[in-house]
């Protein structure tokens, strides 16, 4: 991969991810094994006028070896400096960049409890921060830069330094790098404005979502919601993609009124475990029963974090003819797979409610706005999905059409 289109990337994901501002502190996460790429971030970030970046590293091989091997005691709890961390640069309008390269299978073969006792702990510690992200208080984004172990899973035919290249190329592909990577992006939220105001026009009170894979499920749409793609606004008013690459079209659901089945139409790689050939069955809102052909046991453990995580959080629509989908390369990473496939998200919801900021916690309950301590995607959409949204008055709208918008 020459370094000119890694250099183009990074100032993407500076300039338009996280859209970083003169004197702006910046956190940047990343695993040690992507530190060269993380250098030429860094330096963008420098460069557009950060006041200061920190970095927070991680390595996959130290993680493993503690689920293998530390004490179970670890990993139900988290340290208070890790809570102060994160509400420190908060409270300091700092941005956060999350450069990803996770190995989809790092995870196989760990007890299930302590990958459960963590997402709980975590969950539950980090709760404030969280908030502070899905609700734009902070500005942040989320991209991938490839590892061995990763590109080896998507393409296992090839050897170790063809795989990273092939890798490589689908993800520059699919974040728009080539040529004038900024004004590409411009451009790119243009194409979102018809469809989210379509949506948003519409004022659809439910959603109707069927497909021959086994798919049939329908949902309310709150009062007062209202649908996102592209960019978004933080608080200070300052755009930023939370994704690169994004292809969606999203908002959330009446987490009480979801009815009927939704089975998954890619496999979901979830802390380091891929879960295979599930189905999901709800009921007034809740998940009733639940299957999975590989790693059943994953898939309840995400269910039974708290009582929100059995609810959804998130419907995204996203068409089959997406340039991602097109590709027809599984990834591995919901980051890639998710802008391939429309997809929920089990718990939290993004507060995407007119008026959201001044409700009490009973107004945001009555509105059915799910509260967990997870979001995990997962994705259903497939070529022949149908979407039906109804209006207020009863009248029925095609929104997707054979898997892709009408």
């Amino acid at each position: 991969m020459d370094m000119l289109r890694q250099e183009r990337y990074a100032e993407l994901i500076v300039r338009k991810g996280a859209n970083v501002q003169k004197g702006q502190k910046v956190v940047v996460r990343a695993d040690i094994g992507s530190a060269a790429f993380v250098r030429l971030v860094v330096k963008a970030a420098y460069d557009a006028g950060a006041a200061q970046v920190v970095m927070n590293w991680i390595d996959e091989a130290v993680t493993r070896m503690t689920y293998l091997r530390a004490d179970d005691e670890v990993f139900k709890s988290v340290e208070p400096w890790r809570v102060q961390f994160f509400k420190d640069y908060d409270d300091a309008g700092a941005c956060y960049i999350h450069i990803i390269s996770d190995d989809p299978d790092l995870l196989a073969g760990v007890d299930s409890e302590r990958i459960k006792n963590t997402a709980k702990s975590s969950g539950t510690a980090l709760a404030e921060h969280r908030k502070a992200v899905m609700g734009n208080h902070v500005r942040w984004t989320i991209a991938g830069v490839p590892s061995k172990a990763w590109a080896m899973k998507v393409f296992p035919n090839l050897s170790d330094d063809e795989a990273v290249d092939a890798l490589w190329d689908k993800i520059m592909e699919s974040s728009r790098v080539e040529g004038d990577a900024l004004a590409a992006w411009d451009e790119h939220d243009k194409v979102f404005k018809a469809k989210v105001d379509f949506m948003n026009e519409s004022k659809f009170v439910s959603l109707h979502i069927k497909n021959s894979l086994g798919t049939d499920i329908t949902m309310e749409l709150p009062a007062g919601h209202y649908w996102k793609g592209g960019s978004d606004p933080a608080k200070d008013g300052v755009r930023f993609f939370p994704n690169i690459p994004t292809e969606e079209v999203f908002t959330l659901p009446n987490c009480y009124s979801v009815n009927g089945k939704v089975v998954a139409s890619m496999p979901l790689v979830y802390n380091g475990v891929t879960i295979e050939d599930f189905e999901l069955m709800f009921a007034d809102g809740k998940v009733v029963s639940h299957k999975a052909e590989k790693n059943e046991a994953a898939l309840t453990n995400i269910l039974e974090l708290d009582e929100g995580a059995r609810m959804l959080g998130e419907v995204a629509l996203v068409p089959h003819a997406s340039p991602i989908s097109q590709m027809n390369v599984l990834f591995n990473n919901t980051l890639y797979d998710e802008n391939a496939s429309c997809h929920f998200a089990l718990g939290k919801a993004y507060p995407m409610i007119e008026g959201y900021d001044e409700m009490s916690k009973e107004e945001v309950d009555k509105l059915g706005i799910n509260e967990s301590i997870t979001h995990v995607d997962f994705m259903f959409g497939t070529s022949d999905m149908q979407i039906t949204g109804t209006t207020a008055d009863g009248k029925q709208v095609p929104v997707f059409v054979n898997g892709n918008w009408a």
